[in-house]
């Protein structure tokens, strides 16, 4: 803004003397003619109180007289005493009457008043002790004589100070004439120089007003027309005192609905709650200006990282008046430089990682705020649904109506169709400016409608993890309406961060699948040897009864020998599905199969060993039971719970049971009244290498529920345990007769899923 021109040197200095003179002239006159009338003022002032004490010096002198006459006539006894209080004020009074008169015929004449008071005095004691009454008429000749000395002398005194009161209110009146010609003398010299001073500043200043307000108006329309920066000015209070265009472009407040607002409302709302803004106006009061970068907040709630400047303003005393705000949007370049200090930082989390869940919850801090609103990590469970492992969203109650719609709407295959979508394709999609209509077509009822639109979401980007050929999982990332929207640097930003995370949970899978095949091979050489260790045991005393000739000792030695195989048998067949599943891949030989004459024949096959265990074993198959299924896997499914609930169960009955739930679902459950299973072990007893051992039953090799968990959720199925402690264990099987991960082909032949 261009500074007004100042007066020339010799004007400035000629001026402000002419002023400076007159200013002078024009205080003395005044100073000399208050003073003037100060003074006599106060000498009418002081008459008047000499004429008061005077009036006074009276009435204590008629107290006296009224009070002597009364002592008189009571007889005189108490005459001093009655008369003492007003004979002292008398003195009193007169006393100070010859302090304050100077003048000398006027303390004679105070003098002669107190003479003939005292006169006075002595006669009406002479009057109180007569004893005859000649004497007493005689000196009541006296005391009158006496009293009108008194009063005589009085009057002459009471006459000089009215006059002197009269001689000053003449002074008095002269000099408040003087005083009126000297005001309006000073009137009209006022007059004259405020004319001046007005011809002066209208031929000198006039100019400079109007250059003033040109600089004024080019000064505003330079801060209107600034779009890119939001220029607010705080009073010393730090309330909104203006705001240009820019800042309501920027921040989404008009200047109506903003000015006398603090200046905490632009933070965000935990800053605010902190009391950050306040601490920031305090350090630039304190320094004179304060520069600083972080989140701001728009009206509509959404955030945005701004460049602040902050300059304290004062007047030319040093009092502060207020501050200047100028605020910079420097949101897509703090972007650009966040995208760096991402990667480094996510592979610096990636590598240090070992813990999936906390892979994923860095991944989600990673990207919100920085990079999106709100967040949603969807990953790929082993029976093929997508589970969210994270949401996050920088606005608390948003992040509930996340958690709400995913809890109430889980996404099923082809809902929503970007995700399923990106799962399939293996590609990104980025959605800039997502329509009201698209919202609406994705949710499945009004009710899941409302949670969306609660929700607010402006743009999106939904992008797949994948490591190598696999997807893992999907991101969903948004922004809130009327916010930024994402663009083609954050698409490739997040993808780029996507596959190294991807590439984290695979390496962290793939880290935890070898620690488990070393575990593996312990355990396995451990339960190898023992039953290879019996099965030797057992074939050297069936060697030694064959050579003494004892059939019965060879024959129970080959059933137990039998039994040992067997249990090779199985260890190895748990083996090679683990194998199987290990490999990320599960070889399912689907095909049409009846399931409850699966589950009849694996009955048979162990009704020898459920007699050797002491266990009725039934079986009850209710309706039609075909179903797309793999006839050996489901085998091993079938074998292993009846193998656990004979080894639990046994000298208890045990049931299975086959049957069809609806005409998509079937239900296969096998039950034991063995000795059940603790509710804290019930939640790992489908994991890897977990045992329960029992007094009735040796412990097993910790696989076989654990692979039929695997085998249930690859045909797409669920399995859960009730079970009670002391009153046996339900093992519940539901399976759908078509597969979702299987598409029934023309041909059956092995399908893999991926």
């Amino acid at each position: 803004m261009a500074r007004p021109r100042r007066f020339g040197q010799e004007d400035g200095w000629g001026l402000a003397a002419s002023l400076a003179v007159g200013l002078v002239l024009v205080a003395i006159l005044l100073g000399t003619v208050l003073m003037a009338q100060a003074s006599s003022k106060a000498r009418v002032m002081e008459r008047s109180s000499d004429l008061r004490e005077v009036e006074q010096l009276g009435r204590a002198f008629g107290d006296k007289v009224s009070l002597a006459n009364s002592a008189l006539l009571a007889g005189g006894r108490s005459l001093v005493e009655d008369t003492a209080l007003p004979r002292q004020r008398f003195h009193d009074t007169s006393n100070r009457l010859r302090k304050r008169l100077t003048a000398p015929e006027d303390r004679a004449l105070v003098e002669q008043v107190q003479r003939a008071e005292q006169a006075h005095e002595a006669a009406l004691r002479t009057l109180g002790h007569t004893p005859s009454s000649a004497e007493e008429k005689a000196a009541r000749e006296r005391l009158a004589r006496a009293h009108g000395r008194v009063r005589e002398a009085q009057a002459q005194l009471e006459k000089k100070v009215q006059a002197r009161l009269r001689e000053e209110n003449a002074a008095a009146v002269t000099a408040d004439h003087w005083e009126l010609g000297l005001l309006l003398l000073v009137s009209a010299l006022g007059l004259g120089m405020a004319a001046a001073l007005v011809w002066v500043l209208h031929r000198r200043l006039h100019p400079l007003r109007r250059e003033a307000l040109a600089s004024a108006h080019r000064f505003q329309a330079l801060v209107e027309g600034v779009r890119d920066y939001a220029l607010v000015l705080l009073d010393a209070k730090g309330r909104v005192a203006s705001w240009n265009p820019g800042a309501e472009r920027i921040k989404g407040w008009s200047e109506a609905e903003i000015l006398g607002r603090p200046a905490s409302t632009f933070y965000t709302s935990e800053e605010a709650a902190a009391g950050q803004a306040e601490r920031d106006l305090a350090r630039a009061l304190k320094d004179g200006r304060l520069r600083l970068e972080g989140w701001r907040q728009r009206k509509d709630g959404s955030r945005f990282w701004a460049e602040v400047a902050v300059t304290a303003l004062r007047d030319e005393d040093g009092t502060p008046q207020g501050f200047s705000v100028v605020t910079r949007d420097i949101t897509a370049q703090r972007r650009t430089e966040r995208m760096q200090e991402l990667l480094a930082e996510a592979g610096r989390v990636f590598h240090q990682s070992l813990d999936p869940d906390l892979t994923v919850a860095e991944l989600a801090r990673l990207l919100v705020p920085e990079v999106a609103d709100g967040c949603i990590l969807y990953l790929l469970t082993p029976a093929g649904e997508l589970r969210p492992r994270a949401v996050t969203h920088v606005r608390p109650e948003r992040e509930e109506s996340l958690w709400e719609s995913l809890r109430r709407f889980p996404p099923r295959d082809g809902m929503p169709p970007p995700v399923w979508e990106a799962m399939r394709s293996g590609r990104s999609r980025l959605d800039v400016d997502v329509a009201v209509d698209d919202l609406q077509d994705a949710s499945e009822n009004p009710e899941h409608r409302v949670l969306i639109e609660r929700i607010g979401i402006g743009s999106s980007l939904v992008v797949p993890l994948r490591a190598g050929t696999q997807t893992l999982g999907v991101f969903v990332l948004m922004t809130a309406r009327g916010h930024r929207s994402f663009t083609h640097a954050d698409q490739v930003l997040v993808e780029e961060l996507a596959g190294r995370a991807a590439l984290a949970l695979d390496n962290t899978r793939l880290l935890r699948e070898a620690r488990e095949a070393v575990d593996l091979i312990a355990v396995t050489a451990h339960d190898l040897g023992n039953p290879l260790q019996a099965l030797q045991l057992l074939l050297n005393k069936v060697q030694r009864a064959q050579a003494s000739g004892q059939d019965e000792g060879v024959r129970k030695g080959l059933v137990a020998a039998r039994g040992q195989a067997q249990r090779l048998g199985q260890l190895l067949h748990d083996l090679l599905d683990l194998s199987r599943l290990s490999s990320g891949k599960r070889l399912l030989d689907a095909a049409p199969m009846d399931l409850g004459e699966l589950a009849r024949e694996v009955v048979e096959r162990f009704a020898e060993s459920a007699a050797q265990v002491e266990s009725t074993l039934s079986l009850e198959v209710q309706g039609q039971l075909v179903g797309y299924w793999d006839r050996i896997r489901l085998d091993r499914v079938v074998t292993n719970l009846l193998s656990n609930a004979l080894k639990f169960g046994r000298g208890h009955p045990v049931r299975v049971r086959v049957a069809a739930l609806d005409e998509e679902h079937v239900r296969l459950s096998v039950r034991d009244e063995g000795v059940g299973i603790a509710p804290e072990a019930q939640r790992r007893v489908f994991e890897r290498f977990e045992r329960e051992p029992s007094a009735k039953a040796e412990p097993g090799y910790g696989l076989g529920l654990y692979i039929v968990r695997q085998l249930v959720e690859a045909h797409g199925g669920t399995i859960r345990l009730d079970s009670v402690p002391g009153q046996g264990a339900t093992f519940t099987v539901d399976l759908p007769r078509m597969p979702r991960a299987v598409e029934e082909p023309s041909v059956s032949g092995p399908v893999v899923l991926q």
